[in-house]
């Protein structure tokens, strides 16, 4: 992926159908050999491979990804009259808008009937928003952002798409989450999932499936004017005559792309559908793209056990509690609480150690196992519910032989000794602990005393937590109208990134304390925004 190109021969190239010898996007042609000499080189962002082209197909707009951003956006643009494709790599859409559970508005209808929108909440949660984001967030964007977001809900309803009603995750004040309608036992969003697809087909978008986005075509302008697909064995360039709208989902399973943004890829782990490995990042990298202000952050949900699911009675009991957390020198190094209060801190503070152990006793597994934990998950597990399936999962996990998962064991010592953990540091940590508690005052990290919950004898349980995230959510450089942005803030004609391809929404974390479900609304507005800049501009 070091490979250097001109930029002339980089654009000829790729504009070129028939055979193409692709280098990141572009396909070589000898008469440039020259010309690359001379003129300063640009950097390859996608992966050599070599291809004929089978057939070339024409349309207005060519979408790639069929996650929420993608369907939106291909939805509104069939709707607006332009030939649309929406293309999705999977043989199903969806992707990791399948695990979502709603998306932030304000000002809606229903909270209007419900009347829990205070009249100022726009001015009040946009200036607490963009100071939780230390204002590295495009404030014109975000502005824009909640100000279309009632409407956003209206044309989503107007589609077909049925909401439960608002609420909150974090006990804040502004319920500004709009939850969809799902039933019991059933994968959160995949009725909203099943509602946009059929919102695609009716609105006469096609739909292809099993179509996965290999390279970007431009033209000598810089203009960018298609996709390459794979299909099979097949190789289809989809002609875009007024818009390529990226909506790959983002990076969360590209670990090189992790580490670029300043992230350790070996401690982190994603959740979601799999197969968000950064094409739209790097297909508009490829096309003069620059990325938005804090590229690397992501939407940490704090620890989890590798190979457990978020939402799950073991995970709930093991990473999400607010009981007693240490690092890799068995010291405490954030207040746990953090995991109900904002759970993308308590993932920022997790991500920073080389290893975190959460350490829960016989009678804390019990009582969750009866009456529940103190904090839930979501809508998947909520407080004080019985966690009854904790032991089945449990001895799942231990006889998969997951190593990260410990128990019973009797004495400190032996903990000490299976985790590799300094003993007499371990002791002394649960020691400092179990003051605190008896006195209810947490002297590190000021834990409120209901929260503080003593480790006072075995067995114990111990499990050793990497840190997951639901998305990547640092993303392209794009205006308010969804355009792809260059290093000079140009737009790049004809090319949009949605969703979590785009950037500039957030600072350094992702705002789940003030804005919940503000990254899958962001899906909508931006998907629909681009299909509407696309359809007026002539």
């Amino acid at each position: 992926m070091a490979m250097e190109i001109s930029r002339r021969s980089f654009l000829k190239g790729a504009a070129a159908t028939g055979v193409v010898t692709a280098l990141g996007s572009l396909g070589l042609v000898s008469a440039a050999a020259d010309e690359a000499k001379e003129e300063a080189p640009v950097k390859s962002f996608l992966p050599q491979v070599d291809y004929d082209i089978s057939e070339v197909k024409d349309y207005d707009v060519v979408v790639v990804g069929g996650g929420g951003g993608g369907m939106t956006a291909a939805i509104r643009s069939a709707e607006l009259g332009m030939k649309t494709v929406l293309l999705e790599k999977r043989g199903v859409t969806g992707g990791t808008t399948l695990f979502t559970e709603g998306l932030f508005a304000i000002n809606s209808h229903f909270q209007k009937e419900n009347g829990k929108n205070p009249p100022d909440l726009g001015y009040d949660l946009f200036t607490i928003a963009m100071d939780y984001h230390h204002w590295y967030a495009d404030g014109a964007l975000f502005r824009k952002y909640i100000d279309k977001s009632a409407e956003d809900i209206d044309w989503l309803e107007s589609v077909g798409v049925e909401f439960r009603g608002t609420g909150t995750m974090c006990a804040n004040e502004y319920n500004t989450w709009h939850q969809y309608k799902y039933e019991d036992g059933q994968i959160s969003g995949r009725t909203y999932v099943d509602n946009l697809t059929k919102a695609v087909t009716e609105k006469g978008a096609d739909l292809m499936l099993n179509s996965e986005g290999v390279n970007i075509v431009q033209a000598d302008d810089g203009t960018v004017t298609g996709i390459i697909a794979k299909e099979g064995d097949k190789y289809i360039q989809y002609n875009a005559a007024r818009g390529v709208i990226l909506a790959t989902g983002g990076y969360a399973d590209c670990p090189d792309l992790i580490r670029e943004f300043g992230k350790n890829p070996d401690r982190i782990d994603p959740m979601g559908a799999g197969g968000r490995e950064g094409f739209g990042i790097y297909a508009a990298r490829q096309a003069g793209g620059t990325m938005a202000p804090s590229p690397g952050c992501l939407m940490f949900y704090g620890g989890c056990i590798p190979g457990i699911m978020y939402g799950t009675h073991l995970y709930c009991a093991s990473a999400f509690q607010p009981y007693f957390w240490i690092n890799q020198d068995c010291n405490r190094f954030v207040n746990e609480y953090y995991a109900e209060r904002n759970f993308c801190f308590s993932g920022n503070a997790q991500s920073m150690q080389d290893r975190v152990i959460s350490i829960v006793t016989q009678a804390q597994m019990d009582k969750m196992y009866e009456s529940g934990g103190t904090f839930g998950c979501g809508e998947y597990v909520h407080a004080g519910e019985p966690l009854t399936e904790l032991w089945t999962q449990f001895q799942q996990q231990k006889d998969a032989g997951n190593s990260a998962v410990h128990g019973p064991i009797e004495t400190l010592d032996e903990l000490a000794a299976e985790l590799d953990l300094d003993p007499d540091a371990l002791k002394a940590s649960i020691e400092k602990y179990n003051k605190f508690c008896a006195e209810g005052v947490d002297e590190e990290f000021s834990k409120a005393p209901e929260y503080l919950f003593a480790l006072e004898s075995g067995p114990y349980y111990a499990f050793e937590l990497k840190t997951g995230i639901f998305a990547s959510v640092g993303g392209m450089k794009i205006n308010t109208d969804i355009q792809v942005l260059d290093e000079n803030k140009h737009p790049i004609p004809h090319l949009y990134a949605v969703g979590n391809d785009a950037g500039g929404l957030y600072g350094d974390a992702y705002d789940v304390s003030i804005c919940e479900g503000s990254c899958q609304g962001f899906a909508v507005f931006s998907g629909k925004t681009a299909a509407e800049t696309i359809a007026a501009t002539t």
